[in-house]
């Protein structure tokens, strides 16, 4: 399993939804940003849902798309499905089990995938594990849509970056932030074209990959 946890402590509410204040803060740049890649049919994967903020977000603002919340942890799995039924939202499924940092794992194809928030909460074998995983279950055409925090070139992008990733190292030093260069080759060895990379508040980045049309 993953192993990933949310880095902000989510608070509970009494009908089973999680709340993440990082999801309420990032939900509108992330919902402007995301827009010119959401199909206009088909089904959305989301890796690694945590509360289903997000989920719910995304299925409500892109009617047209079926979204696919998934999570490796069952207190978020609850909360997702909690948020989805608070919403009365009809083009969101049930949120599934995915462990995307297994070897081979599969479960489409999907005419897009996103992944807010999780690169820096795993370990570079694990995170290429989710890259190889998303090419290969990304429809031809389809758009990978990744979120987070990162560093470029080498470099944190902010002194508080660099504070964050000492916190995550000082817990698992084998986790922490991932240089977005490194992402993006992994993702074109996987087969995906680069398609944006969208600088996004509070010096995180968007990086938009496409998987190559047969």
């Amino acid at each position: 399993m993953a192993g990933e946890k949310p880095h902000s402590i989510a608070q509970s509410r009494c009908d089973g939804r999680l709340s993440a204040p990082s999801a309420a803060r990032n939900i509108v740049p992330i919902l402007e940003a995301i827009g010119p890649y959401v199909p206009s049919n088909g089904v959305a994967l989301e890796i690694a849902s945590g509360t289903g903020e997000h989920a719910v977000a995304f299925a409500e603002a892109f009617p047209d798309t079926i979204w696919q919340p998934t999570d490796i942890d069952a207190e978020r799995l609850i909360s997702i499905d909690a948020w989805r039924a608070r919403k009365g939202i009809m083009n969101m499924r049930v949120a599934q089990v995915l462990d995307a940092t297994a070897p081979s794992w599969r479960t489409g194809p999907f005419a897009m995938a996103v992944t807010v928030n999780l690169m820096h909460l795993i370990d570079p074998a694990a995170a290429q594990a989710v890259v190889k995983g998303v090419a290969r279950n990304l429809s031809p055409g389809g758009h990978w849509f990744l979120y987070g925090p990162f560093r470029t070139q080498g470099l944190f992008r902010s002194e508080s970056d660099q504070a964050f990733h000492s916190v995550l190292t000082e817990h698992n030093s084998a986790i922490g932030y991932k240089d977005i260069e490194a992402i993006e080759a992994w993702a074109v060895e996987a087969g995906l074209s680069h398609v944006a990379l969208i600088e996004m508040p509070a010096n995180n980045l968007a990086l938009v990959m496409r998987q190559i049309e047969d």
